[in-house]
């Protein structure tokens, strides 16, 4: 059994309230989201916090890719990405407002006019409107998945070596 440790580098420079931290890569946010090249560029232009994002190294946070995961989830229900650019603001900033552990208990609940992070706990009644609700557990554990196997993946294959007889006491 293998283990990997991971350390994570955390500056105090903040990024929509939560503390920068890990960043992605173009090609893991589209692996980890299941989305082609194509979509990829499209919800770049469509959704202004990415606008300012090269690609060229890793720039995209956890909170990005959460936001991008709900994007996703959304779209998959139905929801073009243009109906969801007036919110999009706001759905990348309570989505990197803390840690993924601090969401486990949340969702996103979209009504077409506004975007909310409630907990999940939330006794409220319903409002007389349609609303989507997007669990964020799920999400989050879906893109644990998905970054561990990239990160438990070896780069090179073991070397098996065989057996030796171990002499006990010195050569002399």
């Amino acid at each position: 059994m293998r283990i990997f440790t991971n350390y994570f580098v955390v500056s105090n420079e903040s990024d929509w309230g939560y503390t920068k931290g890990m960043r992605y890569l173009p090609a893991q946010v589209k692996e980890a989201l299941g989305i082609s090249e194509e979509t990829f560029r499209h919800w770049r232009r469509a959704l202004p916090p990415l606008k300012g994002k090269r690609g060229y190294g890793p720039c995209f946070s956890p909170g990005d890719l959460l936001a991008l995961k709900v994007v996703a989830q959304l779209h998959a229900f139905g929801i073009q990405v243009r109906h969801l650019t007036p919110h999009a603001e706001v759905l990348f900033r309570i989505c990197s407002h803390s840690a993924w552990f601090g969401l486990d208990d949340k969702a996103v609940i979209f009504d077409g006019e506004s975007i909310e992070l409630v907990s999940v706990h939330d006794d409220r009644k319903c409002s007389m409107r349609s609303r989507m609700t997007v669990p964020l557990r799920p999400l989050i554990g879906q893109l644990r998945q998905c970054l561990s196997d990239e990160e438990v993946r070896p780069a090179q294959t073991d070397i098996a070596f065989p057996p030796l007889d171990v002499l006990r006491g010195r050569a002399s």
